[in-house]
């Protein structure tokens, strides 16, 4: 955690403009991990868990503060219980569009996206197959300088396949670098 804001007061002195390249024909790369390790204890059983996603994405703004792109997701997922271990992998891919309230002279802007996700998913207890989720997001990017954002959101995730119905509400981390095209 000292690491991070460490980094993030770096990289808001060396700032010198600040705000993000959200015009049309610009790119954006970016995305965000997570990382969870639990321990739980059920009387005499023990079960740790681990748990990591990665979702890096790719988009392009068709118009002024609004991009479409391709999400992918990587998630790993590892359970020990009494002499037991889970495992199970996730690969997913799909498309999002975003939009950004904000001018691109604010330092601070605001999204909203909207992605859905295929994936499919095995593991060493379980049958192969594959899930549908549909992801809602919104919340604040913060600029360090004009490529670089943070972004901070509450997310809305509805999953539904593989024998698995589900609603999430989950806060999510990520960085997003804009690429600015060069002008002619």
């Amino acid at each position: 955690m000292k690491k991070i804001i460490l980094l993030f007061i770096i990289a808001c002195v060396f700032v010198n403009k600040t705000n993000g390249q959200i015009t049309k024909g610009n790119w954006m790369i970016g995305g965000s991990g997570l990382f969870s390790s639990q321990t739980e204890k059920l009387g005499t059983l023990t079960a740790k868990g681990l748990y990591i996603k990665l979702s890096p994405n790719i988009g392009y703004f068709f118009i002024d503060k609004f991009a479409g792109g391709i999400k992918a997701g990587l998630n790993y997922n590892q359970v020990k219980y009494s002499g037991a271990e889970s495992k199970t992998t996730q690969f997913a891919m799909g498309p999002f569009l975003r939009y950004y309230f904000l001018n691109e002279e604010k330092r601070i802007s605001l999204l909203t996206e909207g992605s859905y996700l295929y994936s499919h998913f095995s593991g060493n207890n379980i049958s192969s197959d594959s899930q549908n989720a549909f992801t809602f997001s919104a919340g604040p990017v913060i600029y360090f300088n004009s490529s670089v954002g943070l972004e901070m959101t509450l997310n809305y995730e509805h999953l539904n396949g593989g024998g698995i119905s589900a609603n999430t509400i989950y806060f999510g981390v990520g960085f997003q670098i804009h690429l600015e095209r060069e002008k002619n």
